[in-house]
């Protein structure tokens, strides 16, 4: 429930901190207390040893890079807190969690259309003054709007209330007014498969889709075809905000690695490093915009691999043999958020990319928890 305000104070170092000793804290008091009512373990947790492993060695990974390349342990924190984050959790989550999720989601959601009125809320990006709530950057508000309306409509069994209809409703406001255009078509999937799941059909759902995407069609032949939201269109780099650009150039150094390069990546500066010297002849990459390019130029084959090894097995353990049926499909919403995000972002350095995937993970282990518990997740939360 915590999340939302160690986002809101992303530039005060303590409070990130004291937000994972809290977490700690938590997640230690809860399990022991589990263990004093004789509550059963999940047997899946055998499966969080092998987990842990993989993560301690994707960290010393990290480490040599560090040594080799130069970097800090908080940035190879920062990678590997998402799954720090599900072991913590898996280890100690009871059937509370998916309230304690909503009420973040919501808070997330309300707390940001509340700074709608204030300048606080706002920055000036390019030439458009576009809102980014209290988040650092505009995409980050409108991927956390994205996962909060699927976290909640997950606490709401994919139901649509009134209560996930007004939140919907507010969120797709923000998310317009961020101007996040990748994170239209997010927002726009997480819409769609919650439509579904209430019944919709695809037919209806194509149709309105259409009639919508005419009408907005002929808002902006009217406003003027080469500019969407005051980006223009007619132009490559500039509609990409320059990310075109930094995919040439991190491709071009890519293709001159060395063998070396290619199986350990050059460090988690790398994309950095291009960035200064590019600068020298008028160019900016600053880093990649785009995960796979991230990863491979930063971390190898090699360190990509891990990193993808530990998705996995982090999906693998948020299944159970009892998944209300209302849940599936659930779970690759979420992947596809994150690999759209993934598209035109680095997400794997962020917790705030990270991190809302994880809390969908847990969320579905908890309610496929064991076949015992079934009759219970499948009841109005």
């Amino acid at each position: 429930m915590a999340k939302p305000l160690a986002d809101a104070f992303y530039e005060v170092a303590q409070v990130k901190y004291g937000y994972m000793l809290l977490l700690v804290a938590a997640a230690l008091f809860a399990k022991y207390g589990q263990v004093f009512q004789g509550v059963k373990p999940d047997p899946r947790n055998k499966s969080l040893f092998a987990y842990i492993w993989l993560i301690t060695l994707y960290f010393f990974f990290h480490f040599g890079l560090a040594i080799a390349y130069g970097g800090s342990l908080s940035e190879i924190f920062k990678i590997v807190s998402p799954f720090v984050f599900f072991v913590l959790v898996a280890y100690a989550a009871d059937r509370w969690l998916i309230y304690a999720l909503a009420i973040g989601a919501a808070l997330t959601i309300l707390i940001n259309a509340a700074l709608l009125p204030f300048d606080y809320g706002w920055v000036t990006w390019g030439s458009v003054h576009t809102f980014k709530g209290y988040y650092f950057f505009k995409t980050d508000l409108a991927y956390a709007l994205s996962f909060s309306v699927l976290i909640y409509a997950l606490y709401a069994r994919n139901s649509i209330t009134s209560v996930l209809a007004l939140l919907t409703l507010i969120a797709a406001v923000e998310v317009v007014l961020s101007n996040s255009r990748l994170n239209y078509l997010t927002f726009l999937c997480v819409v769609i498969f919650i439509a579904i799941k209430e019944g919709v059909s695809l037919r209806s759902i194509i149709r309105y889709g259409l009639l919508f995407g005419l009408l907005a069609l002929v808002v902006v032949l009217l406003y003027d075809p080469t500019k969407l939201m005051g980006f223009d269109t007619s132009n490559e780099a500039a509609f990409t905000q320059g990310r075109s650009v930094t995919w040439g150039h991190i491709l071009d150094a890519q293709a001159d690695s060395s063998l070396l390069q290619w199986a350990v990546g050059r460090g988690p500066y790398a994309d950095l490093i291009l960035s200064a010297d590019l600068r020298g002849i008028g160019e900016d990459a600053h880093n990649a915009h785009n995960e796979i390019l991230h990863l491979l130029f930063t971390q190898g084959i090699v360190g990509s691999a891990m990193y993808v090894a530990l998705w996995v097995k982090t999906f693998r353990m948020s299944r159970g043999p009892s998944m209300p049926t209302w849940a599936h499909g659930t779970a690759m919403m979420a992947l596809l958020l994150f690999m759209l995000q993934s598209m035109t972002a680095v997400v794997s350095s962020f917790a705030s990319k990270t991190w809302p995937l994880v809390m969908v993970l847990l969320a579905l282990r908890e309610l496929s928890r064991d076949r015992g518990q079934r009759q219970q997740a499948d009841s109005p939360l």
